[in-house]
């Protein structure tokens, strides 16, 4: 029998039995092994069983279902009350007060889901409330969390079972912080629920979806997100989180800040908010496949003393020296010139080269129609860049690619809301440049517009010319390698085209493969390049 079988057996026997002592005798081997399973006492195991099978029915049940079923007094059954607060101590019951329309509250028991499950699936576990360090812990609150919102439970149990977990584990750094911090229950739930979404990788976090882990009432849910609306609360006036504008006003975020991690989490809080923002943005070495790249000889040479300087070995040496000579250790360089002349590809082959990673920001990523929000955005780059950069053996390159709309001419009229944002946004980069410590490279085709105070701040600056007709031969044998080199040095001749614009063709090319079966003739190819350099033409109108 599975322990569904011996439950049903149990309410079934019991119903109407008075407790009759020989009726009662026949649920003996039925009450051991569910108390065996349950790991406490047989009349507990007997209640257990009544209220689980009463509440499949009912969803609920109070003490007079529990009396009705036997066919006894309630006030016989009281006896009984003292298993029953075990059971709910042991989360195996759970208990809510159900208001009647006399106003007086009404206790009543029901059995969680997850419990429900276990029994049903014969594989009921039992977990301890020892738990053995603070990642874990907010694990479990997750878990009571997300077991209030399933049973739409109530808030007063999900803080009773928080603070008894509290206690519970006050050989932890996270359960004394919370036991002594005087911050409102609901509001360090949200700060918990905060980090553990940051855990799986969701920085921000629904408030109203946050709510609803509390506690399945409405009107106490409003009544929480009102205060966090405010700013009205504890954990928002200390820091701990910050509030985000959705697209829509209900669509309003919240997500744990620095502070807060700190708060929670102590000295692991750095290694954590370390690995969430690489989680997040890094790309690492190996996920930097090699790619062929040719270059005019300037840039080859340029390219050669950059890719040196960033060997691991003489980049720790140089930046040792200078900060020994007082001088920030920041490497920024330019790479400019234009379109599809390799600059974004030539910063991932350098970065996969020299064994470093990078983090790669593209500029749309910054702007927000939020007022204030961009020059928050672009402060949390850099932050972020900085922890990373702390912790890692080899400095990752933060590379702000296509980097046009940001690095150009600061506007003197400030005459809309848009310009101001921008000015703000350049201005906190100069400041951050000043002060840079690490390896930061951009990408732009625009260089007549790029403003003077971000041209003295670059310390290399790499000019990427249109590929030479020697080049053009190097770059377009690798791309047509089934063409010959007369052909090859014939379509050099008519077409200046840039690598990028070979690249366009030579998947033209592998689509006409596909589609005909064969590969384009060399007056196929020539049309291929000729509508490639036509529309690179039209490109220089300014559309």
């Amino acid at each position: 029998m599975n322990l569904a079988d011996h439950i049903e057996r149990i309410a079934k026997e019991a119903e109407e039995s008075h407790l009759d002592a020989s009726k009662m005798k026949t649920l003996s081997p039925h009450l051991k092994k569910l108390a065996d399973v349950l790991k406490c006492s047989r009349e507990q195991a007997f209640m257990f069983a009544l209220i689980f099978y009463q509440s499949l029915e009912r969803g609920s049940v109070d003490f007079g279902d529990l009396a009705r079923h036997i066919d006894i007094p309630v006030m016989r059954l009281l006896k009984y009350k003292a298993d029953i607060d075990q059971l709910v101590k042991n989360r195996l019951v759970r208990q809510e007060n159900r208001n009647t329309f006399s106003q007086k509250p009404n206790l009543s028991f029901y059995i969680p889901r997850n419990v429900i499950d276990g029994t049903l699936k014969n594989r009921l576990t039992l977990r301890s409330d020892k738990i053995s360090d603070n990642f874990d812990f907010v694990i479990r609150v997750a878990e009571m969390m997300q077991l209030t919102r399933e049973d739409s439970g109530s808030f007063e149990t999900l803080k009773e079972d928080f603070q008894d977990l509290c206690h519970e584990n006050s050989h932890l750094y996270i359960a004394q912080k919370l036991i002594g911090s005087n911050i409102p229950e609901n509001e360090i739930l949200m700060l918990v629920f905060a980090v553990y979404k940051l855990m799986n990788g969701e920085e921000d976090v629904s408030l109203s979806e946050a709510c609803e882990f509390l506690e399945s009432n409405k009107s106490f849910q409003l009544s929480v997100r009102r205060t966090f609306l405010n700013g009205n609360n504890a954990v928002i006036k200390r820091g701990f989180i910050e509030m985000k504008n959705g697209m829509f006003r209900n669509d309003s975020e919240l997500n744990v800040t620095d502070s807060g991690l700190q708060f929670l989490m102590g000295e692991e809080s750095e290694k954590f908010m370390i690995r969430s923002e690489r989680n997040k943005r890094e790309l690492t070495t190996e996920r930097i496949p090699p790619v062929s790249l040719f270059y005019n000889d300037e840039e080859s040479r340029q390219l050669k003393t950059l890719e040196g300087l960033l060997d691991a070995a003489k980049f720790s040496e140089m930046s040792k020296r200078m900060r020994d000579m007082k001088i920030k250790a920041g490497f920024t360089v330019l790479l400019y010139g234009n379109p599809g002349t390799g600059k974004t590809e030539s910063v991932y082959q350098l970065a996969r080269l020299t064994g470093r990673s990078i983090i790669p920001i593209e500029i749309s990523q910054t702007k927000s129609m939020w007022f204030g929000e961009s020059e928050k955005l672009i402060r949390d780059v850099f932050q972020s860049y900085k922890k990373l950069n702390e912790s890692s053996k080899t400095s990752p390159i933060l590379l702000f690619n296509e980097a046009d709309g940001i690095f150009g001419k600061r506007t003197t009229h400030m005459d809309s809301a848009v310009s101001q944002t921008l000015n703000a946004m350049q201005n906190i980069i100069l400041q951050e440049m000043e002060d840079f410590e690490g390896i930061m490279m951009a990408t732009t085709n625009l260089t007549d517009n790029l403003d003077k105070a971000f041209d003295r701040r670059f310390l290399y600056k790499i000019k990427f010319e249109n590929p030479t007709f020697d080049t053009r031969i190097e770059i377009m044998r690798d791309k047509f390698p089934f063409l010959k080199l007369e052909a090859v040095r014939q379509l050099c001749e008519h077409f200046s085209l840039t690598g990028g614009q070979m690249a366009n063709i030579a998947k033209k090319c592998s689509i006409h493969e596909l589609l005909n079966g064969q590969l384009p003739e060399l007056d196929e190819i020539s049309a291929f390049c000729r509508d490639e350099q036509g529309l690179s033409e039209k490109r220089k109108l300014g559309f």
